[in-house]
């Protein structure tokens, strides 16, 4: 990435010269945290903001993102605790092998990058597949696990506890390819400068949600340039499919029962008062040492962290304080 100061020209005795200067000191120190390492078989871009002797917690972002959702979370995070964000595989500028895109794979992939940063333990705080992520690991390397905040794995795509009910296996094959067939349609749009890419991405948003310097800052970050030199995102309509379909034969019920971890579930206002979200949750619950449910007032599920960036930290850190000495 290149760098131009262009604040080189200003008077070293003017303010402005100062502040841009620490601006363009932050910027740098942003980026050297981000890196590329390769951990089970692939690579993984991943950031780590190191904080030597405290806790960790590992930040799993939504399908289709990338780590940049977590920039106005991090601030809240980064002086208690030592932080790990990554690209998941089949996302970002992560490798995508589109064979191998499970959350049991990107649960390995965590496992991986764990042993290479030497993190024994950590929480794990996932938004939407990140908390299906979230929870594979805690099934697959429960000791590695302190807690879990969910924003997700509240219930199943198909199945007795998916929402829609979706039972048969008619039923059941006539959703995975009428959803197949809807991501597979979607074309993949070019841009000829960031700008372009910026500009429709903030008019897409906020028909539905305000625009912010957080929703800003990730919407760039997963803007990936082309060969030819034009802008797109990081992810193909193949790609999608490729973490979306494995998904239809994950029961989350058979996970939960593998860990006994504390558990902060974050329904949104849409879940919170649904019937299967209610039994689900209270299954799952059953033999935890610690379980808690919390709805944000204007939380909307997977976007709760870029919408709610202060809430969904403050939540998530009266919850750490629950927990201690359990």
């Amino acid at each position: 990435m290149r760098i131009k100061f262009t604040f080189l020209s200003e008077s070293i005795y003017s303010p402005f010269f100062y502040i841009l200067l620490i601006r363009y000191i932050l910027l740098w120190c942003l980026i050297m945290t981000i890196s590329k390492i390769k951990a089970n078989g692939i690579e993984i871009r991943i950031q780590e903001f190191k904080n030597e002797g405290k806790e960790t917690i590992v930040f799993l972002h939504y399908g289709g993102a990338t780590l940049g959702i977590w920039n106005g979370v991090i601030p809240h995070f980064k002086e208690n605790y030592n932080l790990i964000t990554q690209d998941l595989r089949c996302h970002g500028f992560s490798d995508k092998p589109l064979d191998a895109c499970h959350i049991d794979d990107m649960a390995k992939d965590l496992a991986g990058i764990m042993d290479l940063l030497k993190v024994k333990k950590a929480h794990l705080v996932g938004s939407s597949m990140g908390a299906d992520v979230a929870i594979s690991f805690a099934a697959n390397y429960p000791g590695r696990v302190t807690s879990l905040v969910l924003d997700g794995g509240l219930y199943d795509i198909v199945g007795p506890d998916s929402k829609e009910q979706t039972l048969s296996k008619e039923a059941i094959e006539k959703a995975r390819n009428d959803l197949k067939e809807r991501i597979l349609a979607r074309p993949r749009k070019y841009y000829d400068s960031k700008e372009g890419y910026m500009v429709e991405n903030k008019e897409g948003w906020e028909k539905h949600f305000p625009w912010s310097d957080v929703v800003r800052i990730a919407t760039e970050d997963e803007i990936m340039e082309t060969e030819e030199g034009r802008f797109t995102s990081t992810q193909s309509s193949e790609e999608i499919w490729s973490y979306i379909e494995p998904l239809y034969d994950v029961t989350f019920a058979d996970y939960y029962k593998k860990f006994n971890c504390p558990i902060l579930w974050l329904p949104d206002e849409k879940e919170q008062d649904n019937e299967i979200v209610l039994r689900n949750l209270e299954n799952y619950a059953k033999d935890k040492k610690y379980t808690k449910k919390v709805t944000l007032k204007g939380s909307v599920h997977a976007y709760t962290c870029v919408l709610k960036p202060e809430e969904f930290s403050n939540e998530i850190s009266k919850f750490y304080e629950e927990i201690k000495g359990l």
